[in-house]
């Protein structure tokens, strides 16, 4: 066994030591941690203590190790980190429990997808956690962001038997400390976290695309953009999540808002069912369902879905996916960024139309994604499969414009977007 895992159990349980000495003068408990940690390193008939504990727990996590020395570092001087600290502390409490709570059912065989297998060859999780180091960096969270990037420094140098990214962050010790105290730190993040972070995604993501698909080429359509992979389930869940807030808007403002209003809003749910069920061919491959024989005939992937139907006409294939998600959605992009976007700001009539008529306009961040996404993918990724790429980044941007439109009054209650209010009489707020 080598020599870390050992060092890791004897500071685990000297710092139960220091636990209950904590009543004591600090001479007294340093004393009794450094003593407490020999006394668990000496071999007892060729094992020691630490290497029992070790055997039953584990390795522990290079975020433990972290928190733990820092803990005793504390304790041992008297010198408190701050209040900063403590806050980055509540964040990775809140991330870990959330993470743990999605990761050890699955890797226990209580769902078909083990997203503990994601950590063996990270593809995934490695823009994720870039994602989210950027976003700490950015908000000024630094002893959240060098926490993690200790434990992906660690992963490189595989200083762990395991060559699993998730055990470099979190351990079952970890994992059950944050749950125990996660209530007294829950918080929603702010809707600024909320747009930083998704664009963190979005660029971790297209920047990994990039670089992946060129150097590891048969990775990345094998781990990365894979059928059924997170990607195509990420894009479900942010497609089903503006189906929910559509909803939503409906429910609460249906006594507020006129027919048309309340019409566009559910049409917008209906789109995001249908782009739901599009991508995961309304459910065939996850309850086993086998495709009818029209769109085995018709569909160009033999499944249940209209997006990859195709059909003969004089002769030539025409693709109901490049004619109507392809050529269609880049023209009705165009026009909505181009055109309609431009209008609703320097015409107060129009601007007042598109508000009654519930259309959700692009701010000039959305506008930029839009664009950025598809000259990447397009001029970047080198893979053939890059689409699914644009389907995962793309998700994350509509759902932004969803959430956070320009017009975000339109969805407040007590806003009666009236002809003669100011804002349709006077030049526009930048976004």
């Amino acid at each position: 066994m080598s020599l870390l895992p050992l060092l890791s159990s004897a500071l685990l349980l000297a710092t139960g030591i220091l636990l209950v000495l904590k009543a004591q003068p600090r001479t007294i408990q340093a004393e009794g941690f450094v003593i407490a940690s020999l006394l668990f390193l000496l071999p007892i008939k060729d094992f020691s203590v630490a290497n029992y504990a070790s055997v039953l727990m584990g390795d522990l996590s290079p975020v433990t190790l972290t928190l733990l020395t820092i803990f005793v570092y504390q304790r041992l001087t008297g010198r408190s980190l701050g209040d900063r600290y403590k806050q980055d502390v509540g964040r990775l409490q809140i991330l870990v429990s959330i993470v743990a709570v999605i990761l050890y059912p699955t890797a226990l065989g209580f769902s078909s997808i083990d997203v503990y297998s994601f950590g063996y060859y990270p593809v995934v999780l490695t823009p994720l956690l870039m994602a989210l180091f950027c976003l700490s960096i950015y908000r000024g969270w630094y002893y959240l962001g060098s926490i993690l990037a200790a434990a992906w420094i660690c992963y490189q140098a595989g200083i762990l038997d395991s060559d699993n990214l998730w055990d470099y962050l979190l351990d079952p010790f970890l994992a059950i400390w944050c749950l125990s105290n996660v209530k007294k730190v829950w918080g929603l993040p702010s809707t600024d976290v909320i747009q930083e972070g998704l664009l963190f995604v979005v660029g971790a993501f297209l920047i990994f695309a990039v670089v992946h698909s060129r150097i590891n080429p048969d990775a990345f359509s094998k781990y990365f953009v894979i059928e059924d992979g997170f990607l195509e389930y990420a894009t479900v869940v942010g497609i089903l999540a503006g189906l929910v807030l559509c909803i939503r808007r409906v429910v609460v403002l249906r006594r507020v808002r006129e027919i048309r209003f309340l019409a566009v809003t559910s049409m917008l749910a209906l789109v995001c069912l249908f782009g739901a069920g599009e991508e995961v061919s309304w459910g065939q491959r996850i309850f086993g369902i086998q495709s009818p024989e029209y769109f085995l005939d018709n569909n160009l992937q033999q499944e249940t879905g209209l997006h990859n139907l195709a059909f003969e006409v004089n002769g030539r294939t025409i693709s109901v996916n490049k004619l109507v998600f392809g050529t269609g959605l880049a023209l009705g992009l165009l026009i909505y960024l181009f055109v309609m976007a431009p209008l609703y700001r320097t015409r107060p009539g129009v601007a007042h139309w598109l508000d009654h008529m519930a259309v959700p306009m692009p701010r000039n961040y959305h506008i930029a994604g839009y664009l950025l996404i598809v000259l990447v993918v397009e001029l970047l990724v080198d893979s053939t499969q890059r689409g699914e790429v644009t389907e995962f980044t793309g998700i994350i941007i509509f759902l932004l414009n969803l959430w956070f439109p320009y017009n975000a009054h339109i969805y407040h209650q007590h806003d009666l977007m009236d002809r003669d209010s100011p804002r349709y009489n006077s030049p526009p707020a930048k976004p």
